[in-house]
Parts: structure tokens; sequence; C-alpha cells
């Protein structure tokens, strides 16, 4: 008899050593199994349970873009927006090859901007420095980000790119005259009733760090929310995989049009990336998927449009064997549902 999903998580969080780990399963209409084990911080009895919050750093970035695209489908933005069109504040104060870069060039990570999975330690530290009204911050921090030249000329070439959204979030902010946190919220987590949605590190658990894991209360710099902050439970992230999950099948939403799930998941370089979305073939289609962490968690999200299923995957662990744990995971429940 096949092993039910809360044995196959205890199997593997005993061989990798991961302090809490939880997963779910889900088609377009409903949750298929969902279960949470292990405990809140490693060397505590607490443990961890079904409506606790987890990191899921980069995985944010599908929700900055389907907030982008309920701006442009209201009319207040496009996708063809250009830097200088919603930031006319900075237009004197950056390169003239930002001026033309659009909205959806950030979002395909095609703005000329540098790959910035390890940044720049200095950056960080002014970022950090930061205080005050969040808006303001992120349009300061989109001034740094922009002083230096494109690394590359913008629309040539994929570079991964966190500050990209950041900059992204800039312009929602400017053209909403709202702050990401605030549109958000509106756009994705009301209505779609992600009760335990946040931003930054959970405080009902701990995420942790090296080996054997570490407790830690890091997170990264508020500013940076639009590339990677939001936290939640499994249960409220599986309301937006299912959404994604029913856009990208064809079927009809209350949140967004067929078009604009179709601007969101497409990939035309071709480059393996969407607009937030890590784009990869499989046999019978393709699936929608990206990972996120903060160093001290690790999650992953896995649509399957043509089989109609999703897996989501988390840990309040960063370390590789962590994401080693939840890899082994996903590739499991995926290979069952075959």
């Amino acid at each position: 008899m096949k092993p039910s999903l809360k044995e196959q998580l205890e199997s593997i969080r005993a061989e990798f050593g991961v302090p809490a780990l939880g997963a779910l399963v889900g088609d377009s209409r409903r949750i298929r199994a969902f279960a949470c084990v292990g405990v809140q911080r490693a060397g505590s009895q607490e443990r961890v349970r079904a409506d606790d919050p987890f990191h899921i750093g980069s995985c944010t970035k599908a929700m900055t873009a389907t907030v982008a695209a309920r701006l442009v489908e209201q009319g207040k933005l496009r996708w063809e927006t250009t830097l200088a069109e919603a930031l006319p504040q900075l237009k004197q104060a950056i390169p003239s090859d930002y001026h033309t870069v659009t909205l959806r060039q950030l979002l395909y990570h095609r703005a000329g901007l540098p790959e910035d999975r390890s940044p720049d330690p200095a950056l960080f530290l002014r970022l950090r420095s930061l205080t005050g009204d969040l808006r303001r911050q992120r349009l300061e921090a989109t001034r740094w980000v922009l002083e230096k030249k494109p690394a590359s000329p913008p629309d040539t070439q994929f570079a991964y790119s966190n500050f990209g959204y950041v900059v992204a979030g800039a312009m929602l902010e400017q053209t909403a005259q709202r702050s990401w946190e605030e549109l958000i919220q509106e756009y994705l987590f009301k209505p779609l009733r992600m009760r335990t949605a946040g931003f930054g590190s959970p405080k009902q658990a701990a995420g942790h760090s090296g080996k054997p894991p570490r407790p830690q209360v890091f997170d990264n710099p508020p500013v940076l929310g639009p590339a990677g902050t939001v936290h939640c439970s499994l249960r409220d992230w599986s309301a937006f995989a299912q959404l994604h999950l029913r856009g990208a099948r064809g079927e009809k939403t209350a949140l967004l049009r067929p078009e604009s799930f179709a601007a969101l998941h497409a990939d035309p370089y071709p480059q393996g990336y969407a607009m937030g979305w890590v784009v990869r073939p499989m046999a019978n289609g393709r699936t929608l998927q990206h990972a996120g962490s903060n160093t001290f968690w690790f999650a992953l999200m896995q649509l399957e449009p043509a089989r109609d299923r999703f897996y989501l995957c988390a840990t309040n662990w960063g370390h590789a064997d962590a994401v080693q744990a939840v890899l082994t995971l996903i590739q499991s429940l995926s290979t069952q549902a075959s």
C-alpha cells in the first residue's frame, strides 16, 4: 500500500534532518492531500501546526506579477509602460539606457540588470539602512539599483534579478499611489482569503541555517518585498497555486482574464522563464515552477496544467540538504501522480 503523505514527509524529514516539512497536493478544484511534520524550532518540542506560515521567498515574484496583471486589466498601466513613464522623478538620475525599459522586461528579467542571486554586499548594507515609508524606500532603492549603466543592453538577454522585481514593485506603487504591501493584500490576499499571509519571517516558527540547523530571526530587508518576502500557510498558498493552475488550463476565474494568464505564463523568447514562473517541458505539456529562499527557509511551487495537479512544499531550513529534501519530495509526488 502506498504510504500516506504524512508518512512520506516523516521519512524524508528523518533522512535529511529537516526541522519542519510541509507539503500540499491539489488540483483545479480541491486539495487532495496535505500534511506538516516536525518542529517549529530545532531542539524544541513544539510541533509545527497545520496553519503555521512558511516563508516562500522568491515564490513571491509570481504574486507581484499577478498584481501587475490586475493593474493592467484596470487600465492603470500597461505591460509596455516604461520606467521613464512610471518613474519620471528618476529620469535625470539614471542612465538613459533604462528610460525605455518596460514593466514586461523587468518581470521577464530582461531589463539589462546584472544577475543578483548573490547580491552586492555593499548594496545590501545600504538597503538595510533605509527606514520609514516603504514607497519612499523602494524609490530610493530603485535609484541605487539603476545608477550604474546596464550590465547588458536591455531586452537582449536573461539575467535573474531580484532587484528587477523591486523596480517593478516601485512602478506599481507609483502608478497606484499605494505601497506594494497594500496592493498585494487588496488584489490577492483578501480575495483569495489568505488570512495567514504576511511579510518577513513568520513569528510562529523560526527559519534555520547551517548544519546542524540553527534558528535564525533574520530576513531580507522589507524593501525587497516584491522580490521575495511573503509568508503564508500552505493552505493559503494553495489558493494562489489553484488560481494559476486554473488559469493555465484555460478555465475561468474571478480574479483575472484568460489573456492575463496567457501573458503571465508565456515564454516568448524562449528562455525557460515567464513572469515569476520557471517554465520546464514535461512529457505531455509543461510545468510552471518556482523556488524561494531567504537562506533560512526554502519553498517550492510546481504546477502541472496538463495533469491538473499542483504541488507545494516548504521547510524552515535553508541549507542545501533541506533544498534536496524538498526536491526529492516534489519529484516523488509528481511521479506518483503519473
